[in-house]
Parts: structure tokens; C-alpha cells; sequence
């Protein structure tokens, strides 16, 4: 099974760097997400990301994220979550929401973890003739690089895609790839910081040319105490 998984990522990433020879445009972003999570208990947890975007060679506020969520850890492997995302956009000015469920698997190894996570997102957009509806499969891994594992190397890949098509929307079938690699660092029990190169592959609708975006991407992580403790 773990060979299986690695191998898939390898084909992920070799499919990233032999895309097809196509009309595209470059940009730089940086992305400054926030991810806050609130323990009910054992099993059960609140997360919150606050993620604003700035594209347009890091010059214009161009998204902003609001996204909380709900997680239910079945085992120390398997996890449900429920969430909902509101995300207003700038340039040009969209009000997008979005209703998402989530399963995501853990695997935890000695020298490294591995992750498998698929999304299914329904999306809610002003001037869209209906619903369109888009899941997202991530493969990731993190491997610890000291002894005390208060850095990690971090790898994953996402692929998404359309199951549907929609007026003055979406079409049906490949939509983007995420690719990013960066470090981790574990500032304390409750926090730690990410940064580190996402590029991306948007398949933007004629006449757009595809976007390939080079995103500085940091992420802080904070735990908050449990909330019911017996």
C-alpha cells in the first residue's frame, strides 16, 4: 500500500513538469493563511483558516478566505470533516460561497507520515447559472528532518477537478494542480510555522490563456487548550 501511494505521487509529479505546450500567463502570489484549531475533545474539533491572498506579482489583496470547519476523528487515522467557505474576491469584486465535506487518511510511519485527503466542494457564485461541483484529492508527506522533529520537510501535490458543467461557468474535467514543498517548524506544543513554493496549474476557459502561478506560501498553525476535559 505505502509503495502504491508513493508511486502515485511520483506520477503526479511527473505529470506536473510535462505539461502540454500551451498559451499561459505567470504571476506571483503570496499566501499568508491562518489555521486555528479548537478541541472539543478527543474526537472532536473546530478548525478555522483566515487566508488572505495577494496576487498580481504580490501587488493586489486580490482573495480573502474565510473558511471554518467541523473535524470528527473516527481512529488516529481516519477523519470526517463538514465545512463552509466564504470568499470574496477583488479584482475583479465576486462574492463566492462554498459547502464542503471531507475525508481525510493519516498514516503515520517512524521516519516519516503520509496523507490522502479528498474534498468535495459544492459552489455557490453570483452570475453562475447553477451549482458546480468540484472535488480535490491531495497526496502529501511529512518527514521529519532532526531528532527532535522540530522541522519537517514538506511535500504534497493536489489535483482538482469539475464533475460538472454550468452556464457562464466551470466545465466538467481537469480545473487545477497544486504542487508545494517548503518547511515546517514547530515553534512550541501548540504552534508551528510553514513556508515554502506552491506552483500552480489553473486550466482557465477560452479565450483566458492558462495561469501558472508561483505562490510564496505561509502558513501558521495554532492549538488552543481543549475545551471539555474530564
Amino acid at each position: 500500500m505505502l509503495k502504491n501511494q508513493l508511486s502515485i505521487l511520483l506520477v503526479i509529479l511527473l505529470g506536473v513538469s510535462s505539461l502540454p505546450a500551451i498559451a499561459v500567463e505567470n504571476d506571483l502570489g503570496l499566501w499568508t493563511p491562518l489555521w486555528i484549531t479548537i478541541p472539543f475533545n478527543k474526537r472532536i474539533n473546530a478548525l478555522l483558516e483566515i487566508s488572505p491572498r495577494n496576487q498580481d506579482n504580490v501587488t493586489k489583496f486580490d482573495q480573502l478566505f474565510i473558511r471554518p470547519s467541523v473535524n470528527y476523528h473516527l481512529n488516529k487515522y481516519l477523519t470526517l470533516t463538514q465545512g463552509y467557505s466564504w470568499n470574496p474576491r477583488f479584482n475583479p469584486s465576486i462574492n463566492e460561497n462554498r459547502i464542503w465535506e471531507q475525508l481525510q487518511l493519516n498514516n503515520h510511519f517512524s521516519k516519516f507520515n503520509l496523507e490522502n485527503r479528498f474534498r468535495l466542494e459544492e459552489i455557490f457564485t453570483k452570475g453562475v447559472g447553477g451549482h458546480p461541483v468540484r472535488g480535490r484529492y491531495r497526496l502529501g508527506t511529512w518527514i521529519p528532518i532532526d531528532k527532535k522533529k522540530m522541522w519537517s520537510f514538506v511535500l504534497w501535490d493536489e489535483f482538482w477537478f469539475y464533475f460538472n458543467s454550468v452556464s457562464n461557468g466551470p466545465s466538467n474535467g481537469y480545473d487545477r494542480n497544486w504542487l508545494f514543498a517548503g518547511l515546517n517548524r514547530k515553534i512550541s506544543e501548540n504552534v508551528s510555522l510553514e513556508g515554502g513554493y506552491m506552483f500552480q496549474h489553473i486550466n482557465n476557459m477560452s479565450p483566458k490563456n492558462d495561469l501558472l502561478n508561483h505562490v510564496i506560501l505561509v502558513n501558521l498553525y495554532v492549538t488552543l487548550p481543549q475545551i471539555i476535559r474530564k
